[in-house]
Protein backbone atom coordinates (compact mmCIF):
# COMPACT_ATOMS: atom_id res chain seq x y z
CA UNK A 1 0.00 0.00 0.00
CA UNK A 2 1.78 3.45 -0.91
CA UNK A 3 0.25 6.52 0.54
CA UNK A 4 0.80 9.12 -2.05
CA UNK A 5 1.43 12.38 -0.16
CA UNK A 6 2.20 15.26 -2.31
CA UNK A 7 4.94 17.66 -1.34
CA UNK A 8 7.14 20.75 -2.84
CA UNK A 9 10.60 19.29 -4.04
CA UNK A 10 13.14 20.86 -1.54
CA UNK A 11 15.94 21.21 -3.88
CA UNK A 12 13.80 22.98 -6.80
CA UNK A 13 11.69 26.09 -4.28
CA UNK A 14 11.75 28.54 -7.39
CA UNK A 15 9.96 25.88 -9.43
CA UNK A 16 6.76 24.80 -9.74
CA UNK A 17 7.43 21.03 -9.02
CA UNK A 18 5.23 18.79 -7.06
CA UNK A 19 6.43 15.19 -6.15
CA UNK A 20 4.65 12.84 -4.64
CA UNK A 21 6.05 10.15 -2.12
CA UNK A 22 4.90 7.28 -5.12
CA UNK A 23 7.11 9.16 -7.58
CA UNK A 24 9.87 9.18 -4.87
CA UNK A 25 9.27 5.55 -4.27
CA UNK A 26 9.47 4.62 -7.94
CA UNK A 27 11.95 7.67 -9.09
CA UNK A 28 13.41 5.82 -11.99
CA UNK A 29 10.08 5.57 -13.64
CA UNK A 30 8.33 8.98 -11.89
CA UNK A 31 8.25 11.44 -14.91
CA UNK A 32 9.75 14.38 -15.85
CA UNK A 33 9.93 16.24 -12.32
CA UNK A 34 12.00 13.28 -10.94
CA UNK A 35 14.06 13.06 -14.00
CA UNK A 36 14.84 16.92 -13.87
CA UNK A 37 15.86 16.50 -10.29
CA UNK A 38 18.35 13.54 -11.01
CA UNK A 39 19.31 16.11 -13.87
CA UNK A 40 20.22 18.92 -11.15
CA UNK A 41 22.10 16.27 -8.99
CA UNK A 42 24.39 15.42 -11.94
CA UNK A 43 25.06 18.88 -12.44
CA UNK A 44 26.04 19.25 -9.31
CA UNK A 45 28.00 16.10 -8.57
CA UNK A 46 29.51 17.56 -11.80
CA UNK A 47 30.08 20.67 -10.13
CA UNK A 48 30.92 20.42 -6.72
CA UNK A 49 33.14 17.85 -7.38
CA UNK A 50 36.43 19.31 -9.16
CA UNK A 51 35.52 22.65 -6.54
CA UNK A 52 36.10 20.15 -3.43
CA UNK A 53 39.07 18.85 -4.74
CA UNK A 54 40.35 21.39 -4.90
CA UNK A 55 39.65 23.42 -2.12
CA UNK A 56 42.13 24.17 1.18
CA UNK A 57 40.60 22.80 4.37
CA UNK A 58 38.25 24.69 5.48
CA UNK A 59 37.80 27.31 3.38
CA UNK A 60 34.76 28.13 3.08
CA UNK A 61 34.10 26.39 -0.80
CA UNK A 62 34.93 23.68 0.44
CA UNK A 63 32.07 24.46 3.06
CA UNK A 64 29.75 24.78 0.01
CA UNK A 65 30.61 21.39 -2.10
CA UNK A 66 30.03 19.44 1.29
CA UNK A 67 26.83 20.41 1.62
CA UNK A 68 25.99 20.25 -2.49
CA UNK A 69 27.83 16.68 -2.35
CA UNK A 70 26.08 15.70 1.00
CA UNK A 71 22.69 16.55 -0.87
CA UNK A 72 23.28 15.16 -4.66
CA UNK A 73 25.03 11.82 -3.84
CA UNK A 74 22.38 10.39 -2.35
CA UNK A 75 19.55 11.97 -4.61
CA UNK A 76 22.05 10.53 -7.67
CA UNK A 77 22.04 6.71 -5.98
CA UNK A 78 18.40 6.75 -4.91
CA UNK A 79 17.22 7.29 -8.95
CA UNK A 80 19.67 5.33 -10.42
CA UNK A 81 19.98 2.22 -7.57
CA UNK A 82 15.87 2.48 -8.43
CA UNK A 83 16.34 1.64 -12.11
CA UNK A 84 18.38 -1.11 -10.41
CA UNK A 85 15.40 -2.23 -8.59
CA UNK A 86 13.14 -2.26 -12.03
CA UNK A 87 15.67 -4.15 -14.28
CA UNK A 88 16.49 -6.99 -11.90
CA UNK A 89 13.67 -6.85 -9.24
CA UNK A 90 10.78 -8.78 -9.98
CA UNK A 91 7.52 -6.87 -10.19
CA UNK A 92 5.74 -8.67 -7.09
CA UNK A 93 8.79 -7.96 -4.67
CA UNK A 94 9.45 -4.42 -6.33
CA UNK A 95 7.36 -2.04 -3.43
CA UNK A 96 9.10 -3.76 -0.56
CA UNK A 97 12.72 -3.47 -2.32
CA UNK A 98 11.96 0.52 -3.30
CA UNK A 99 11.03 0.90 0.47
CA UNK A 100 14.23 -0.53 1.21
CA UNK A 101 15.88 1.55 -1.30
CA UNK A 102 14.40 4.80 0.49
CA UNK A 103 15.46 3.99 3.26
CA UNK A 104 19.02 3.75 2.37
CA UNK A 105 18.92 7.13 0.91
CA UNK A 106 17.47 8.33 4.34
CA UNK A 107 20.38 6.82 5.80
CA UNK A 108 22.95 7.85 3.83
CA UNK A 109 21.39 11.44 3.40
CA UNK A 110 21.52 11.41 7.20
CA UNK A 111 24.84 10.02 7.76
CA UNK A 112 26.73 12.64 5.06
CA UNK A 113 24.60 15.54 7.04
CA UNK A 114 26.38 14.27 10.74
CA UNK A 115 29.91 13.80 9.03
CA UNK A 116 29.51 17.46 7.20
CA UNK A 117 28.27 19.08 10.60
CA UNK A 118 29.76 17.42 12.82
CA UNK A 119 32.89 15.87 11.05
CA UNK A 120 35.58 16.70 8.91
CA UNK A 121 33.01 16.84 6.09
CA UNK A 122 33.20 14.37 2.61
CA UNK A 123 36.14 16.46 1.29
CA UNK A 124 38.53 16.09 3.88
CA UNK A 125 37.25 11.96 4.57
CA UNK A 126 38.03 11.50 1.31
CA UNK A 127 41.48 13.02 1.08
CA UNK A 128 41.98 11.01 4.16
CA UNK A 129 41.92 8.13 2.51
CA UNK A 130 45.61 9.52 0.86
CA UNK A 131 47.22 10.90 3.86
CA UNK A 132 49.75 8.82 5.73
CA UNK A 133 47.98 8.21 9.20
CA UNK A 134 49.95 10.20 12.02
CA UNK A 135 51.62 8.32 14.46
CA UNK A 136 50.34 8.32 18.26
Amino acid sequence: LIFDIGFSCILCPFTKMNVSLSKVLAADTAGHEIHKIHEYASLALAGATPIAALAAKDEPLEKIANIVLGVAIPIHSHVALNACVSDYIPSAARGAVRGGVLGVTAVTFLGLLKLNVFGAGITQSVKGLWNKPQKA
